[in-house]
């Protein structure tokens, strides 16, 4: 099926979806607060007609808060938005589509029971085309994008790669003038990312339109765009080409740490090595899908007895998927996992808490309405001796003194910080060997980060624990570990001690992706 350029038999688009041939999309100082929480602040942005420019930044950092906001689905606090010179700042989303801007989403919105045609034809029908146009319009579309011959099958039997491809020529059809795509490489294998950003990459000129692509996939993104903004915690912290960006230290302080890397690993690397321990916890050849998308594509690693080791790469690298699988929490696909010398395949969750394996969750999950007392219980649901309950409790709260003063308040009441404590001494009493603990740091200020580190390293040598984080603070992590794994769009891209890691010159491209690939480097 190859792609063909576009004919001329579709109608000019009506006039309501022309606006302003020659101008820019813009937003000018716009600021989004949720709860008082920032997620966008005096942002500025440009897209002009024939390039594309890619909105990059690590977890939280506000990327689909600013495209809600240029396509309507999210007022600005304060700010605006110009196509040209009209000003759409309070336009609803329709209004916004029919003067020429379309968007996909992160998750793939095809309207499952309709045919692959149809679903492509609604985006036309929804700018004013008629249906007979839209029609032609749609076919165009599919045929330029090779897929025409899939134009009668019902959109729940594609593949994940063309539903995605479906979207996108669903949204061109209502002839935009600027395309924002949300992540329209997520879930993608490396051959279709790649088939990926030569469909992208043709639609400037095809088209005559800029286009605006969020994406967490950096060779991705490298390979396919003109210009890059980056934001961290809502504030524009860098804009430039791809290789300025790549070079930019503020762009590494966000994703890394910058200097605390460095830091980090020196620390680190001060303390005297311990002897080797006995396996505790093997991963072989993992796979992992959620439904069409492929989290981990044959991850192998191991886990001393006594050792403490993170797991750190981007968002979407498949850092979650990794602890969900070893908790019991998802299925694999292939390849085995096995702990003190058996494999938990078939395994339970409660089976595998009984054997010694306890999560911590990202985001904590604690019960808001249960008081601290009542959710510390819970973590002892495997404990039928009462009496070596109440041991394990008094101990346990030893370690979070905070929390023995907050034993009868909900848990609901509780600062982030003490919820992270919390969220750690349930499950400690469920008497681990082995303690998952995922993106500890998330949502946290700088000071009780370190507090939250400083217990981890407390009860891994008071109670003989074996740690096996992810995070997505390089420097947190490296600086806790005795050894590190570095994860990227499911794949093992680099691993060794925090010193091996800072004496190669892999790193960044490993953490980032910009390297291309399968190879794991040890």
């Amino acid at each position: 099926m190859g792609k063909r350029a576009l004919g001329t038999a579709v109608a000019p688009p009506p006039a309501t979806a022309v606006a302003d041939k020659a101008g820019r999309l813009e937003a000018r100082g716009v600021s989004v607060h949720f709860e008082g929480l920032t997620a966008l602040e005096d942002v500025d942005l440009t897209l002009s007609r024939g390039e594309i420019l890619g909105l990059i930044g690590p977890n939280g950092a506000g990327k689909t808060t600013l495209v809600n906001v240029l396509t309507g689905f999210q007022r600005p606090d304060t700010g605006t938005i110009w196509h040209g010179s009209q000003n759409m700042t309070s336009w609803p989303p329709y209004r916004i589509g029919r003067a020429g801007l379309g968007r996909t989403f992160q998750a793939v919105r095809l309207f499952s029971s309709m045919t692959v045609l149809e679903n492509v034809e609604l985006g036309a029908v929804a700018v004013g085309m008629s249906r007979g146009a839209a029609r032609v319009r749609a076919a165009e579309l599919l045929d330029w994008l090779g897929l025409l011959e899939m134009a009668p099958l019902q959109a729940d039997t594609l593949p994940f790669g063309v539903e995605r491809q479906v979207g996108i020529a669903r949204a061109l059809a209502g002839h935009v003038r600027f395309l924002l795509l949300d992540e329209p490489a997520a879930g993608l294998n490396e051959t279709e990312a790649d088939e990926m950003v030569g469909t992208v990459s043709r639609i400037p000129e095809e088209f005559d339109c800029g286009v605006l692509v969020i994406e967490h996939n950096m060779r991705l993104i490298m390979a396919l765009c003109d210009r890059l903004q980056v934001l961290d915690e809502g504030h524009t912290i860098a804009i430039g080409t791809p290789a300025e960006v790549q070079e930019d230290g503020a762009v590494r302080l966000a994703y890394l740490g910058g200097e605390a890397v460095s830091a980090a690993i020196a620390a680190g690397s001060s303390e005297a090595e311990e002897p080797e321990s006995a396996t505790l916890l093997r991963i072989e050849n993992l796979h992992a899908n959620y439904g069409p998308i492929a989290a981990l594509r044959g991850v192998s690693l191991e886990v001393r007895s006594r050792e403490f080791v993170s797991v750190i790469g981007p968002n979407g690298a498949g850092k979650s998927t990794l602890l969900n699988a070893v908790a019991g929490a998802i299925t694999p696909a292939a390849g085995d996992i096995i702990f003190e010398g058996t494999s938990l395949l078939g395994e339970r969750i409660e089976r595998r808490v009984a054997k010694g394996i306890s999560l911590v969750p990202e985001g904590r999950h604690i019960f808001p309405a249960l008081t601290v007392a009542e959710n510390l219980q819970i973590g002892a649901t495997t404990q039928t001796d009462r009496a070596a309950f109440q041991t394990d409790f008094d101990r346990v709260l030893e370690h979070f003194p905070i929390l023995r003063d907050r034993l009868s308040s909900s848990a609901g009441k509780l600062s982030g910080g003490e919820q992270q404590q919390l969220a750690i001494a349930r499950s400690l009493l469920a008497r681990p060997k082995l303690l998952l603990i995922d993106e500890p740091s998330l949502g946290l200020a700088p000071m009780v980060i370190d507090l939250v580190y400083e217990i981890l390293n407390r009860l891994r040598s008071e109670l003989d624990l074996t740690i096996l984080l992810v995070e997505q603070s390089a420097a947190r992590a490296l600086q806790a570990a005795d050894r590190t794994y570095v994860l990227g769009t499911g794949l093992i891209r680099l691993s060794g001690t925090s010193e091996e890691l800072h004496n190669t010159r892999l790193f960044d491209d490993a953490y980032f992706g910009f390297t291309s690939g399968d190879e794991t480097t040890r």
